[in-house]
């Protein structure tokens, strides 16, 4: 006999809810509505701010993509023009148009020749910085001229366009940091309220006649599968299948299998095994996707009633990824809390331990722009560098405050 299976992730506790209370607000008297009073009011409470809050979340989330692609630009943008400008001024130098110790006003050494290094944030800042007051510095000098392509003001634009887009996402990110874990407080109720529900539902649905129950219930949000070892029924399902890893062959937990025309999700279990409950024979098309692997579309899959379907679907690795590590110091101790970041995928992050060490997997390939932000009783200061990722590789990244 099929059991329950309650929701696990945000995605499916939201659906439950979402469902029980439609289907409850749209059910006018006589017809029956399986919940009682006091349930009533609970769902009637909490749905809607809890809703809030994880849509909340979602427009947190775009807006830190947002801000993290306008970066990529922004970034490499303030390199090049403090690059090209301190490259104007070395060449004066080299031209005979400048004295060699115009350099110290910039805050390089008289006899250093060489342009600035931009690792991090913190090189942007300083070296955007020593440009603006080393070229109002120089202006006062007899007979100064201006430097141009790039001008200094045109630096400072385009760097202060970056220092404002960098505090920003460190901003959103916070916003979204805090968001999850508002939502994360909210677990455990949404998960007793589900459990109330579907009690209550199945109370009133069983009469005796179990698929029946089943179905009827199903129509409240209610989940079912099989047990272990139990041959599906055409009574409770009209597809199954087993999503599986395209080079291992492992089976595939948590993958989400959409139908398009009801716009229902279901998951995977451990045994990477899906159940969609019975459906109105027709054609359907089902979605496959789960992160770090290629979505599928499955059109035309043939449901006919008194019949499962069995669709089972393999799963490719998206572009083979790397991991990034590191450690973070603060006057030459670790740090413990750090927070780091990959800017632009807000979802890899992660917190430097007790040695300030930090280690983070399934990094896209590329160049990659690593954010560390030290605890606020550390001061809460950001720090940025640039790493190459390398697939089926790791790279350092380790930053000193």
């Amino acid at each position: 006999m099929p059991t329950r299976r309650l929701p696990y992730t945000l995605a499916q506790r939201i659906k439950a809810l979402f469902t029980g209370k439609s289907r409850k607000d749209s059910m006018p008297p006589p017809l029956i509505i399986p919940y009682k009073p006091s349930t009533i009011n609970m769902l009637d409470i909490f749905y809607p701010p809890f809703k809030v809050k994880v849509d909340g979340l979602d427009v947190l989330l775009n807006t830190q993509v947002t801000i993290s692609d306008q970066l990529k630009t922004a970034r490499p943008l303030a390199e090049l023009f403090i690059s090209h400008f301190y490259e104007a001024m070395q060449n004066a130098i080299k031209r005979k148009t400048f004295e060699s110790t115009v350099r110290t006003l910039y805050g390089l050494d008289a006899n250093d020749g060489n342009l600035p290094v931009l690792r991090s944030e913190a090189d942007i800042t300083y070296w955007g910085g020593k440009a603006v007051s080393g070229e109002a510095a120089r202006m006062l000098l007899p007979g100064a001229v201006p430097i141009t392509f790039p001008s200094i003001a045109e630096v400072t634009a385009i760097v202060g366009n970056f220092e404002s887009l960098n505090t920003q996402q460190a901003d959103a990110k916070e916003a979204y940091d805090n968001g999850q874990e508002s939502i994360a407080a909210d677990d455990v109720a949404a998960d007793e309220l589900i459990l109330r529900m579907w009690n209550e539902t199945e109370a009133e649905f069983d009469k005796g006649d179990k698929p029946s129950m089943r179905r009827k219930s199903r129509e409240w949000g209610v989940i079912y599968v099989p047990t272990p070892g139990e041959t599906p029924s055409p009574d409770d399902f009209s597809i199954i299948g087993t999503v599986t890893h395209a080079v291992t062959g492992d089976e595939l937990a948590d993958v989400e299998v959409k139908i398009v025309e009801t716009d229902e999700v279901f998951s995977t279990n451990n045994n990477g095994e899906y159940f969609i409950p019975v459906l109105i024979p027709g054609t359907y098309t089902l979605q496959i996707t789960k992160t770090g692997y290629t979505p599928q579309n499955l059109p035309g899959i043939v449901v006919s009633e008194g019949v499962i379907t069995e669709q089972d679907v393999v799963l490719s690795p998206a572009a083979a990824t790397g991991t990034v590590s590191g450690n973070v110091k603060q006057t030459g101790i670790n740090v413990k809390g750090a927070n780091i970041s990959i800017m632009g995928v807000p979802l890899l992050t992660a917190i430097t331990d007790d040695n300030g060490n930090y280690s983070i997997p399934n990094v896209p390939p590329g160049m990659q722009n690593i954010q560390a932000q030290l605890p606020p009783a550390n001061g809460g200061s950001i720090q940025t560098q640039n790493v190459t990722v390398t697939a089926g590789a790791e790279v350092n990244a380790s930053f000193v405050f």
